[in-house]
């Protein structure tokens, strides 16, 4: 049976309304709305005035009863609660409210006017539902409208699926219930009052005007989705709300009655207020049970195969959930991921990128991309299938586990192994995937062997200070160790200098500096474990640092049999003294000039680095070469870098940041790689042998 009476029958007469819920009457015994019994059997006889008043006590509490029920259904603050009280209608004196009616005599399932509806049979469950949203991505139909009654409007969202089988919703239509039926008043508690089924003493909302209201609606805004010849062009889905709201089951009724729809979702605890954003929310809930029409995958960078000094750079996609996939509501799936960083790369030494004054460097950490793809790349692909690009730190070649958690189709969030939630793609910004890839290089340079030497202070005022030192240096080589298989492997020398000695003819000049040539890392930690510290009774200005940079030059003087990467660090607090005295600017005993040495040292391609401690210039005042004492102290160890711009901060700057900027190659063509790499970049080659 229809909802309401057609039109001929509407005009044929007068409607009759129910009393209590104004419920159309069809001429049965009891409201099909509410249950009130609109007809008694037959007796015998005139009624009473007992009888006149006893019904109308009953018409009363039914009709307080039904108001109560509606008001308890719309709560609101305080002031809307006092508001919908003063609309009910009251109840008779001394006759207390009925029990609320059953379910199944007040609401049939789905509402009033639900049973025997057209299309019913076809939301009789969710598996019509399910296999909807299936045929979005096989070829059923096209486009899917979620129609929602809520109780603030009425709203349609748009569903489809792209060229990669991603399902996308948008919205469609929505129009306020003050717009769409004036009569249910502009004040938002009288408006849920009414929806829910609320008559109370104000002018009712005719049901049948409602119906029409409604009727009209759709057919503007979703035309075509039923055709005379049953021919689907769109496919409804009625999105129920919460059962028992007598308004927004009607106009769910009318939407079955005139659109037929394919499916219906399982019904909200309570209406939503229909408004586009929480329509639109609910849809992609819903689309989240889409299967999979293409792999997801991770897109990464690879390096190929190659025992020369480059090795070539290949795309690699990595399968993170399979096609056909279907996640059940509220389901979600893991994958975890075992991601690598790219070489560090040093910035230009001159021009855009070079550190003004700072240290140049390499960050310990990469900044990548994640690009996320319903299916593969192709070149030839004018729409690649990107749906989200989260952005990640990892460690310059090292490594991180990232897991992916898939919410739904195209709907992938990414954790670290903290916890935290990658940022994708900004909302409105769609990735340029072309530009992505074009920024990744076609080949890697594999870094050359490393022959580091360090140079350590191992004179101070107490054995804290000078341990630090030793433990810094330690580290770093262990950092250049785990670097160095990249390359053609890592040799290390030390060497530890202590303060100046006296220049005095009496005594006999002491070594000032004890070292140990380039060899095998654990050779060059067992030295450095058994340089015999030396402690000063006070502060002195200068160090032995001269000689050790003499020294530091004939090591890396001579041919070597394949070509190397070298470098110094000088890991110290007190800068290197003058060939002579200058004032108070102190001399070297042996007269060595490490300006000298140090342009030895750049002239053999030696990379300068320095870890200086900070050190406190003593004020000279009244003496007219303290300033220059002081200038001197301070530019010192600028000038030991020199270009290369290598300073590192003691309790700022990691051994392990020293090492990667040791081992780095200086940018050329492009600024590395923007993506993670599926495997560890550089692996070495077969003959490369850590400290051969």
């Amino acid at each position: 049976m229809p909802l309401s009476p057609g039109a001929d029958e509407i005009r044929s007469g007068p409607v009759v309304r129910c009393p209590v819920c104004l419920h159309p009457d069809q001429g049965e015994r009891r409201c099909r709305g509410c249950g009130f019994l609109l007809a008694g059997d037959p007796v015998l006889g005139a009624a009473t005035e007992e009888d006149h008043r006893a019904a109308a006590a009953e018409l009363a509490a039914a009709a307080h009863a039904w108001d109560l029920d509606a008001a308890r259904r719309s709560p609101g603050d305080p002031a809307e609660r006092a508001e919908i009280a003063g609309l009910l209608r009251p109840a008779p004196s001394g006759i207390p409210a009925p029990i609320p009616y059953p379910a199944d005599v007040r609401h049939p399932a789905g509402g009033p006017g639900h049973a025997g509806t057209p299309g019913s049979s076809v939301a009789a469950g969710p598996s019509a539902l399910a296999d909807l949203l299936t045929g979005l991505t096989t070829g059923g139909p096209p486009e899917v409208l979620f129609v929602e009654f809520g109780t603030q409007r009425a709203a349609v969202v748009r569903a489809f699926v792209d060229a990669a089988g991603l399902p996308h919703a948008l919205p469609y239509a929505e129009t306020s219930w003050a717009e769409l039926v004036p009569g249910l008043g502009p004040g938002e508690a009288l408006r849920r009052f009414r929806l829910a089924g609320g008559v109370g003493t104000v002018e009712p909302v005719d049901r049948l005007d409602f119906d029409r209201a409604v009727r009209g609606w759709l057919r503007t805004v979703v035309p075509g989705a039923y055709e005379g010849t049953g021919t689907r062009t769109t496919a409804v889905v009625l999105l129920r709300g919460g059962t028992g709201w007598t308004l927004l089951d009607r106009a769910a009724a009318v939407l079955r009655e005139t659109h037929a729809p394919s499916a219906e979702s399982a019904p909200d605890p309570a209406p939503g207020p229909g408004t586009g954003s929480a329509v639109m929310a609910r849809v992609r809930r819903l689309l989240r049970g889409v299967p999979l029409r293409e792999p997801h995958t991770l897109l990464l960078a690879r390096a190929g195969t190659g025992a020369g000094d480059h090795v070539p750079v290949e795309l690699d996609h990595h399968v993170l959930f399979e096609a056909g996939l279907r996640l059940a509501p509220g389901e979600t799936r893991t994958v975890t991921v075992t991601v690598h960083g790219g070489p560090p790369v040093l910035p230009p030494p001159h021009g855009a990128g070079a550190p003004a004054g700072g240290s140049a460097a390499p960050s310990e950490t990469l900044l990548v991309v994640l690009p996320l793809l319903a299916g593969h790349y192709r070149p030839e692909n004018s729409r690649p299938p990107l749906f989200d690009l989260p952005r990640a730190e990892l460690p310059a070649l090292g490594s991180a586990r990232l897991t992916f958690v898939l919410r739904g189709p195209g709907e992938i969030e990414v954790r670290t192994g903290g916890g935290d939630t990658l940022a994708g793609a900004p909302d409105g910004r769609k990735p340029d995937l072309r530009a992505l890839i074009h920024g990744v290089p076609r080949y890697l340079r594999r870094p050359r062997s490393l022959e580091l030497i360090c140079a350590v202070e191992m004179s101070g005022t107490d054995r804290a200070e000078v341990a630090e030192r030793v433990g810094f240096t330690s580290d770093l080589i262990r950092a250049a160790e785990r670097h160095s298989g990249a390359g053609g492997g890592l040799r290390v020398a030390v060497i530890g200098y202590y303060h100046h000695a006296p220049r005095n003819e009496h005594q006999r000049d002491r070594d000032l500096i004890t070292y140990l040539r380039p060899g095998p890392p654990d050779r060059a930690q067992r030295q450095l474990r058994e340089l015999p510290p030396e402690i000063l009774p006070r502060d002195t200005l200068t160090s032995s640092l001269e000689d050790a940079l003499r020294t530091a030059a004939k090591m890396a003087a001579g041919r070597r049999a394949e070509p190397v990467t070298q470098a110094l660090l000088v890991v110290g607090r007190r800068p290197p003294a003058l060939p002579s005295q200058d004032g108070l600017v102190p001399g070297c005993p042996r007269a060595v000039d490490w300006r000298e040495q140090l342009g030895t040292l750049r002239h053999q391609g030696v990379r300068v680095g320095v870890r200086a401690e900070p050190f406190a210039v003593p004020a000279a005042p009244g003496v007219p070469s303290g300033e220059l004492l002081r200038h001197y102290l301070t530019r010192t160890w600028q000038d030991l870098t020199g270009a290369d711009h290598l300073h590192f901060r003691p309790g700022t700057d990691s051994a392990e940041r020293a090492a990667l900027a040791f081992s780095a190659e200086r940018a050329r063509d492009t600024d590395g790689c923007p993506l993670a790499f599926a495997a560890p970049p550089l692996p070495p080659r077969p003959s490369d042998l850590s400290g051969s």
